[in-house]
Formats: structure tokens, C-alpha cells, sequence
């Protein structure tokens, strides 16, 4: 698990030029783990932000949920 600043650090510096083998190792982490948070960190900059305003009702179910009749 690695902790939000460290992330934090890992994309500040990608987008400062550095490889992520050198990330990687003054971070103490695996290249994977690198490329793997910025892949995450790549997905979220193209997520679409959820719209302003009233979040978007729960969808509702028509099964009952308990098991047998109403008292």
C-alpha cells in the first residue's frame, strides 16, 4: 500500500521529466508499482467529473428483501 503523498510525489515528478526506474528507486518501490500509479493516475485525469449539484438517485429494486411474507 502506498500512501497518498507518496503518489502525490511519484506524478509531480513523472511530470517533471523523471524515468520511473529512478522514481522507483529513491522512492524505495517496485517499477511496477510505479507504472501502476500512473496508469491510476492517467484513468482519473480522463474520468468524466460527476456532475454538480444533486447526486443521482439510487437505483431501486422491485425484490423484496426479506425472505417471507409481511406481517
Amino acid at each position: 500500500m502506498v500512501s497518498k503523498h507518496t503518489i502525490e510525489k511519484v506524478v509531480t515528478w513523472y511530470k517533471r521529466g523523471y524515468d520511473t526506474q529512478l522514481i522507483a528507486h529513491h522512492l524505495g518501490l517496485d517499477v511496477r508499482a510505479v507504472q501502476d500509479i500512473l496508469r491510476q493516475a492517467a484513468q482519473a485525469a480522463t474520468r468524466p467529473a460527476p456532475p454538480a449539484g444533486k447526486p443521482e438517485p439510487p437505483e431501486f429494486s422491485d425484490r423484496p428483501l426479506w425472505g417471507g411474507e409481511r406481517p
